[in-house]
């Protein structure tokens, strides 16, 4: 395997399955415990669970979404779980399909401090319930939804489009905006190699055109929407190469940054480095006995020998590292290196220049040198750098090791820009002006710089040109500003 010395610890982001059981059942699963025949599912275990989060803590993950199957399927151990977490500094959120959130279990969820929801809606009335398989399963979702809401937990309902259930996206859009709800996520769906009835769902040209237009009218009726998988570039020329130009507004820019920044522990303890895998010996291993050995092995998933030939000479490549792993693995036959499904040609620079343009954060005007830190905002020495992550937007950015020794908190002088600039992308400091007389503060020298974006995700070979801060957005919502 390709090595690499800038490898993470542990992930910054965990989705952490507290069983593959469910109350619902989608034939479009993404979970390969529930959706491949060739894996035996791996019964949860309260003991197991807490163990993991316990380890997750010390390790200094910095934020945890329990999942499942259904996570409420699990009972009372699941707000131990995320009592543990909680306690321990991280964001939590959860991953659930809402049925089961009642009165009770909204307070319960509350009161532990979640800090946000993602529910599944596939559609509205019978069209959700024949997606989930369970007929009623709609008005218990939007229930859900409501009680989490009106408790004041911030919900994201999330929409896997599939060619069964594209012309029900406008729709549940609509539905949710009736409700109040102004923020949601479009996943488009990555078939599972091996999954039985899972080529049925697949995304046609047709479909794809639906789900961008979709996307196009609900944004203009005041709805903000994000998705939840890299969609490379060079597929909206593929699938639309007379007017792709029509969709940039819409298209939204992911990278994988899976086995860096992410990472998804099964109920068995098992890291794999995506939550669409299954599980794989070469890029995982058990978390509970072999910590340091399984998530450096998942590291893996983020190295450059994975990417076709044909990506690194694409103009694109530094905002996109090649697409998603998994999405090769359909027409690969289990392979995670090679050409992913959703992939076109190479871009050249005239194309690819619009799109690289996106990521372009900016530059702060210039406000002095003296910043007040975050009180969100947490570090984590690598070795060979320093993660700074504010876990309240999960953004986050990797400074050089001499950081290491600095004491990031009150008030701090920085005296690089860039430095300043990129840790203002981050949310982690806040300009200030003159500071009070005999305050302490903590300085940032000439000498702590940022660490090069291809060091901590190796598929960005092709550097990004440094017109400014850069951001990429994982598929899992992270952004590394660089």
């Amino acid at each position: 395997m390709e090595t690499n010395r800038y490898l993470t610890t542990a992930p910054l982001i965990q989705q952490h399955e507290l069983t593959t059981q469910c109350n619902n059942a989608c034939a479009f699963c993404y979970n390969p415990e529930r959706c491949l025949k060739v894996f035996e599912p791996r019964p949860e275990d309260r003991e197991r669970n807490i163990r993991i989060a316990e380890i997750s803590v010390e390790r200094g993950v910095m934020a945890v979404c329990p999942t499942g199957g259904e996570p409420f399927l699990v009972g009372e151990h699941l707000y131990e779980v995320m009592d543990i977490y909680r306690r321990g500094g991280c964001y939590v959120s959860i991953n659930s399909n809402g049925r089961l959130v009642t009165p009770y279990a909204a307070d319960r969820l509350a009161r532990a401090g979640l800090n946000s929801a993602l529910i599944s809606i596939h559609g509205v009335g019978t069209l959700h319930d024949m997606m989930v398989g369970v007929p009623g399963a709609f008005p218990e979702t939007l229930r859900g939804i409501g009680h989490l809401r009106e408790r004041g937990v911030s919900v994201t309902p999330n929409f896997v489009a599939t060619a069964k259930n594209i012309h029900g996206l406008l729709p549940v859009g609509r539905k949710l905006l009736e409700t109040g709800v102004r923020a949601m996520t479009v996943t488009p769906f990555l078939p599972s190699w091996g999954a039985v009835g899972h080529g049925d769902f697949v995304l046609d040209t047709t479909a794809y055109r639906a789900y961008f237009e979709a996307i196009g009218s609900l944004r203009d009726a005041g709805m903000k929407i994000d998705s939840t998988l890299p969609i490379p570039p060079c597929v909206l020329i593929r699938l639309f190469p007379t007017d792709w130009k029509t969709f940039l507004t819409v298209h939204t820019p992911r990278v994988c940054m899976a086995g860096r920044s992410f990472g998804v522990i099964s109920p068995d303890g098992r890291f794999r480095a995506c939550i669409q895998a299954p599980y794989l010996d070469e890029y995982g291993g058990d978390m509970i006995r072999a910590y340091d050995r399984s998530w450096r092995k998942a590291n893996g998933w983020a190295m450059t020998a994975l990417v076709p030939d044909a990506c690194v000479g694409c103009a694109a490549y530094g905002i996109c590292g090649g697409g998603c792993r998994t999405g090769c693995m359909w027409d690969g036959g289990g392979t995670v290196k090679g050409k992913t499904m959703y992939m076109g040609e190479p871009l050249s620079e005239e194309d690819a220049s619009c799109f690289i343009r996106r990521n372009v954060s900016g530059s702060a005007e210039e406000t002095g040198e003296l910043f007040s830190v975050y009180r969100n905002a947490r570090t984590r020495d690598e070795g060979w750098g320093t993660i700074v992550f504010n876990r309240r937007n999960q953004s986050f950015t990797v400074l050089s090791k001499e950081f290491s020794d600095i004491v990031f908190s009150g008030t701090v002088r920085i005296a690089s820009k860039k430095v300043a600039d990129v840790l203002r992308a981050v949310g982690a400091i806040v300009p200030l002006g003159r500071s009070a007389d005999g305050e302490e503060i903590a300085v940032v020298p000439e000498s702590v710089s940022v660490m090069p974006g291809d060091m901590f995700l190796p598929r960005l070979a092709k550097p990004l040109p440094m017109d400014g801060v850069r951001c990429l957005r994982a598929d899992t919502g992270e952004r590394y500003f660089f």
